[in-house]
């Protein structure tokens, strides 16, 4: 009997020890899974909070209420600038403040602020590109220019920080160039056909040796030639966007220039961070990972597609890219032998 009870005793001590099991562990994982979901709602919220502050953009300068005269057409006026013939208001006669203001809008610190393009670039890239397309141009520098702009600030921190190492990278393309071109042999093996191919591919080499070369000293007009190009292929790529489907070459072409500036910028931070030491031998001083990250981050918010879909579009952009320059070369190449054999 007595074992009897202690048996009894043990198999009641499971028994509850196992209901408290199967109570406690399914109000556990009941805690965890709450507690994840209430995460998850909580970086949803503030990932649509930072959305919407990224959308929101530049607004307007409140209208002025009073009443100007126009030192120009001499209209009296109320608001900002001239009805009759647009000057601003705030025009008056020439003191140091207005002439500082005067030079300093020259660089891009004026009303189209060159540092708030930039900065709107960082944070916003692709909705700032769709607000300068959808015609909100005023508060923004114009693309062009800023991409010169912004190439002069990175050739001259890539001279300071790393100096000579854009004219090497140059000097190391041109002379790899230079290995590549053939000795045309004479006699009896050099035949008039065999004669026209080597010639035109020296001649080839020769004219990419020179546009190189120029290219070395107009570094913005090679981006904006390469940018072309890309925007020929997003203009294809990305023609059924839900958000602006069907650009016209001239919208994708200024928003490739805009995202050229932007990718000019992060390449004068890297040289600076990097001091040189990491040279990526392309247009731009970054990894390829980050080119397309950015590349991504951009069109993501520019044409509103969904993760995976705006990824797969990056990506064919870029194969589309270099396939592009690839048959473009070979053009070249076959028009340079058509030419030698012509002449």
């Amino acid at each position: 009997m007595r074992h009897q009870g202690i048996f009894y005793f043990c198999t009641f001590a499971h028994v509850f020890t196992y209901r408290q099991y199967f109570t406690i562990m399914p109000n556990l994982f009941s805690n965890m899974a709450a507690r994840l979901k209430s995460a998850c709602l909580s970086v949803r919220r503030a990932l649509s909070r930072v959305a919407a502050w990224q959308r929101k953009g530049v607004t307007a300068q409140p209208l002025s209420a009073e009443s100007h005269e126009c030192l120009n057409c001499h209209t009296v006026f109320t608001g900002n600038f001239c009805s009759r013939c647009g000057q601003s208001a705030g025009v008056s006669r020439f003191t140091f403040r207005h002439a500082m203001q005067k030079t300093l809008e020259v660089w891009g610190l004026g009303n189209r602020s060159l540092p708030r393009t930039l900065w709107h670039l960082v944070y916003r890239p692709g909705y700032m590109i769709g607000d300068y397309l959808d015609g909100r141009q005023a508060p923004y520098f114009p693309p062009i220019k800023m991409l010169f702009l912004v190439t002069t600030a990175y050739v001259v921190t890539l001279h300071f920080v790393a100096p000579g190492k854009l004219e090497q990278a140059y000097v190391d393309a041109r002379t790899a160039l230079t290995e590549h071109k053939i000795d045309i042999p004479d006699g009896e093996g050099a035949y008039p056909a065999k004669r026209y191919i080597l010639d035109g591919m020296n001649n080839f080499l020769n004219a990419f040796d020179e546009v190189t070369g120029y290219f070395q000293q107009n570094h913005a007009l090679e981006l904006i030639i390469a940018h072309s190009l890309f925007a020929l292929i997003a203009m294809r790529v990305f023609r059924r966007s839900p958000v602006r489907p069907n650009m016209n070459l001239t919208e994708c072409f200024f928003a490739q220039i805009l995202i050229a500036s932007q990718l000019m910028m992060v390449s004068a931070v890297c040289i600076a961070v990097t001091q040189g030491s990491r040279w990526i031998d392309n247009m731009y001083a970054m990894p390829t990972w980050l080119l397309m990250l950015i590349l991504f981050y951009d069109y993501k918010q520019l044409y509103g597609f969904g993760l995976l879909r705006t990824a797969w579009y990056t990506f064919k952009v870029l194969i589309g890219w270099w396939l592009l320059m690839f048959l473009l070369l070979v053009v070249w190449m076959a028009a340079s032998v058509a030419w030698t054999a012509i002449i």
